[in-house]
C-alpha cells in the first residue's frame, strides 16, 4: 500500500489515503501509520468499509483494548453490537424507547478519554456509520500546543501538581458532571496537570472542562480559578481541528496529547458510530 499523509488543519490532524483497513497491514504500514499518528494526534481514514472485527483488529495494532466497565443500567445495547466488553455505540437512535447507545444527545465538553482511570485510555478509535446533516461534529485539542503556549507565569502554577478527575456515566457537561458527582460511586483519579508523552517525550498539559474537578492541596476558589485560567487558554480556536464527519470515516485519537469534544445537532436526525479504545498506561 502506498499510504500519502495530508494535514487537516495547523493545530492538528491529517488524513491518510491509499490504504483499506480491512485488510491485514504490513509492519512497515503500521510503523508508518504510527508515525503519522504520532506527529499528526489524530488520523482520518475516509471512505472506509468496516466491520466491527476489522475496526477492533486495526486497533489491536496500537495496543491492547480496553474492557469497558459499564454501570448496569448502561448495558441494555443493540444487537449489532458483536463484542460489547471492549466495543461501545455512541448513539441517540432508540429501540423500544430505549437508547441502542451511549453519550447520546447535544454538546459534550473537551476532554480525555478515561482520564479519571490510574491507567487511561492510550488511543480511540471512533468510526461512522449514521451521520446527522449538520451538526455532531466533533472538535479536538492540541495540548503539546497548549502547554508550550501557556504564560510562564501558569505553567510555573501548575508544574508538578495534579488535578482530581472524575466522571459520572453519560454526562456531557461540566456542570452536569460536577453537581451531580458523587465520588464514593464514581471513578476518579488524581492525574499529573502536566503529562509527558511516553513515546514522543513532550509534555502536554493533562486537564479538561467535562472531567477535571478540582486541584489537589488548594481551596476551592483557587483550584476554581485556576482551572478557569487552564480552560480559557487550551480552548483557544489556534489549538482546535473541527471534524465534520462523513460515513465511512474513521478517526483516530490520541488522549495523551489531545482533547476532544462535540457541537449540538438536532435530535430528530440519528447518529451512530462505533468505538472501541486502547489502554494506556499511568500517566506520568
Amino acid at each position: 500500500m502506498s499510504l500519502v499523509v495530508t494535514p487537516l488543519s495547523p493545530a492538528l490532524g491529517a488524513e491518510i489515503s491509499g490504504v483499506d483497513l480491512r485488510q491485514n497491514l504490513s509492519p512497515e504500514t503500521i510503523a508508518a501509520i504510527v508515525d503519522a499518528w504520532h506527529s499528526h494526534l489524530v488520523i482520518l481514514f475516509r471512505d472506509q468499509s468496516l466491520s466491527e472485527e476489522d475496526q477492533m483488529r486495526f486497533a489491536e495494532y496500537f495496543g491492547v483494548l480496553q474492557r469497558r466497565n459499564r454501570p448496569p443500567e448502561a448495558r441494555n445495547e443493540s444487537a449489532i453490537i458483536n463484542h460489547p466488553e471492549t466495543t461501545m455505540l455512541v448513539s441517540n437512535i432508540r429501540e423500544n424507547g430505549k437508547l441502542i447507545g451511549s453519550l447520546p444527545d447535544g454538546e459534550m465538553h473537551f476532554h480525555s478519554d478515561q482520564c479519571y482511570n490510574e491507567k487511561p485510555a492510550k488511543g480511540t478509535f471512533l468510526y461512522a456509520i449514521e451521520i446527522p446533516s449538520e451538526g455532531g461534529d466533533t472538535l479536538f485539542l492540541n495540548m503539546y500546543d497548549a502547554y508550550e503556549t501557556l504564560p510562564s507565569a501558569l505553567k510555573a502554577q501548575v508544574d508538578g501538581r495534579k488535578a482530581l478527575n472524575a466522571y459520572l456515566y453519560d454526562s456531557t457537561t461540566r456542570e452536569n458532571n460536577g453537581q451531580k458527582l458523587d465520588l464514593s460511586l464514581h471513578p476518579h483519579y488524581l492525574q499529573p496537570i502536566v503529562r509527558t508523552h511516553p513515546e514522543t517525550q513532550r509534555k502536554a498539559l493533562y486537564v479538561n472542562r467535562l472531567m477535571t474537578l478540582s486541584v489537589e492541596d488548594v481551596n476551592e476558589m483557587e483550584s476554581n480559578a485556576l482551572l478557569e485560567q487552564i480552560f480559557a487558554h487550551i480552548e483557544q480556536e489556534q489549538f482546535i481541528y473541527t471534524h465534520k464527519w462523513l460515513v465511512g470515516d474513521l478517526v483516530l485519537w490520541d488522549n495523551r496529547c489531545t482533547l476532544h469534544a462535540r457541537t449540538d445537532f438536532s435530535d430528530k436526525e440519528r447518529r451512530l458510530l462505533r468505538r472501541v479504545v486502547v489502554g494506556g498506561d499511568r500517566a506520568f
